[in-house]
């Protein structure tokens, strides 16, 4: 479910040893560490910096890229929110359809999470 195809991972100008590593890379192991993190986290979500703060073991940046990543799957959502300046990040089972703009206001799907008033 969350591994990458090794397509997605060399380019198409390496050469076929990149390809094979590519091919045994476990790229889904730290997706799937991070969203479990998340999952856990619950309704209320976590950000990039709790999760950071709370592995001190594993580096930040094999943390930081992730969420994008499953973002981009749909398994994760931001809402708009923040705690302590970052954005909150949320399994997409607790999305409720809507955002929250930068000036407050509550964007709906209808408007395709667009301000009408910003």
């Amino acid at each position: 479910m969350l591994n990458s195809p090794p397509h997605t991972i060399a380019r198409r100008t390496d050469p076929q040893t990149s390809y094979d590593a590519a091919a045994k890379a476990p790229t889904g192991k730290m997706r799937q560490f991070v969203f479990d993190l998340i999952e856990q986290s619950g309704p209320d979500g976590t950000t990039i910096k709790e999760m950071v703060a709370a592995n001190p073991d594993i580096q930040a940046s094999s943390i930081t890229s992730r969420p994008n990543e499953l973002e981009k799957q749909g398994l994760v959502h931001y809402r708009g929110d923040k705690r302590d300046g970052a954005r909150i990040i949320r399994v997409a089972a607790h999305d409720r359809g809507y955002r929250l703009c930068g000036c407050g206001m509550v964007l709906s799907s209808f408007y395709g999470f667009k301000c009408q008033y910003c």
